[in-house]
């Protein structure tokens, strides 16, 4: 398994926690309609107070009790996302400079992201302070040692 890549596709996440948001939201919509519904049944149609199972006050504990755990779920989602999306950023930011006997090396790999094989490494001087480092991957790490298991 490689390590650098992470277990979660940042977009695949964000889909998913919009997608259970969505549903998250719907259910608390609906049980709040039948929440409205007990309400009015008891008090405007008199139906009684135990019609719908439990009482006025256990439905509204119940929605309470609903809301506040939907509410924390979403700063949950919240909070992950904005986490993953900042660690993913600070693993973006551009590194400190390589230099190499006084001058600054500029990498290039060549099939970008290549990892592991045999890779020739070229060295091509551009100035008297800069010099460019082409790495092209000769033997990719399949051939070498076979299917990655």
């Amino acid at each position: 398994m490689n390590t650098e890549e992470p277990i979660w596709d940042e977009e695949k996440l964000k889909r998913r926690y919009l997608k259970a948001s969505k549903l998250l939201f719907l259910f608390t919509v609906i049980y709040s309609l039948w929440i409205a519904l007990v309400i009015m049944g008891s008090y405007f149609l008199q139906l009684g107070n135990k019609w719908a199972v439990l009482t006025i006050g256990q439905w509204i504990l119940s929605a309470i009790i609903l809301i506040s755990v939907v509410i924390g779920l979403e700063i949950i989602f919240l909070l992950h996302n904005t986490l993953l999306r900042k660690k993913h950023l600070q693993l973006e930011q551009p590194k400190q400079p390589v230099y190499l006997q006084g001058k600054q090396v500029h990498s290039y790999t060549i099939p970008v992201d290549a990892k592991g094989g045999i890779f020739s490494k070229t060295f091509i001087m551009i100035d008297k302070t800069r010099v460019v480092n082409l790495r092209y991957q000769m033997i990719p790490p399949n051939d070498l040692w076979g299917q990655k298991q």
